[in-house]
């Protein structure tokens, strides 16, 4: 692992797509912890590559309503979104959904059965992201209203959160108490231990709040490949910025993966480069040294 601000720069001048995470990685959060503001020298940086034809993508675990007023601070010409992990790909433009990965219903159904038999129907609580919907049980809602407001679609019978007309393609599981990293990890270790699941279901956290499960060989890496695929872009020539463990298939899809300083440690522990934290404008020196390859 090198440090992209103690040692020699590496070479970037084969780079045609950046992608990046957005919370804790390329913004920093305002007072309430949601709203988040890219500095001018990250804008800066994200135009300057853009004008020399390098393809910008934002990709983060934040669904379509609240990723686009994040993106739109950077004033980009054509910038490529990927929201809910992977699940779903925006059309920035036009601020709809084109392309979703949704978790098969029944697979959605069978995960929350086993989650609230095992720890109790009252401990987690299920929230669901539907395209540009958002579907959860009351008491997710009232547990995040802060964060959730009235925007969501109350489910009843949590057996009809995912069905063929309202796909699911990000699930939240929300404990009571436990943090998310707690729970991901009493989740791993005690309850989703059959194999099984690694054919049914994906799943992360990148918020202190919840864990959040995708369809299986979902991620944000999955989305970029696509839109590789489509711009005839070789992983090689992809970077990549993160922070969070939601962000690790994407740094280690990407030729270059790089680590912000406030990552956490098991994103640190796969990037090929570390540079400073989202509070120093980490991502932008790494920018800037792009662009002056390029």
């Amino acid at each position: 692992m090198t440090s992209s601000v103690e040692k020699a720069e590496p070479s970037y001048g084969h780079i045609k797509m950046v992608a990046s995470d957005l919370d804790g990685t390329l913004v920093v959060h305002g007072v309430n912890g949601y709203t988040g503001t890219m500095s001018e020298r990250t804008i800066k940086s994200l135009q300057a590559l853009e004008d020399k034809g390098v393809i910008i993508v934002m990709a983060s675990g934040r669904p379509p309503r609240s990723i686009l007023p994040l993106v739109s601070q950077a004033k980009l010409k054509h910038p490529l979104v990927v929201s809910c992990n992977g699940g779903t790909v925006i059309d920035y433009h036009t601020k709809t959904v084109i392309r979703k990965y949704s978790i098969p219903p029944s697979a959605v159904r069978e995960l929350i059965k086993e989650v609230k038999a095992h720890f109790g129907p009252d401990d987690i609580l299920i929230g669901g992201e539907s395209g540009a919907n958002f579907r959860c049980e009351e008491a997710y809602a009232q547990k995040r209203f802060d964060w959730v407001g009235k925007i969501y679609n109350r489910v009843d019978d949590l057996d009809q959160l995912a069905n063929e007309k309202d796909t699911i393609e990000k699930l939240m599981l929300l404990h009571r108490v436990w943090p998310a990293g707690e729970l991901y990890d009493y989740l791993e270790k005690f309850v989703l231990t059959d194999p099984k699941w690694k054919n049914l279901i994906h799943y992360t956290f990148s918020s202190p709040n919840f864990v959040e499960v995708s369809a299986p060989g979902v991620c944000k890496a999955t989305a970029i490949q696509d839109l590789c695929d489509v711009a005839n872009i070789t992983p090689k020539e992809v970077i990549a910025f993160g922070d969070m463990p939601n962000d690790m298939e994407m740094l280690e899809f990407a030729g270059i993966g790089v680590a912000v300083g406030n990552a956490h440690q098991r994103v640190k522990d796969i990037a090929d480069i570390v540079t400073l934290s989202n509070y120093e404008d980490g991502v932008a020196i790494v920018l800037e040294q792009v662009n002056q390859q390029l």
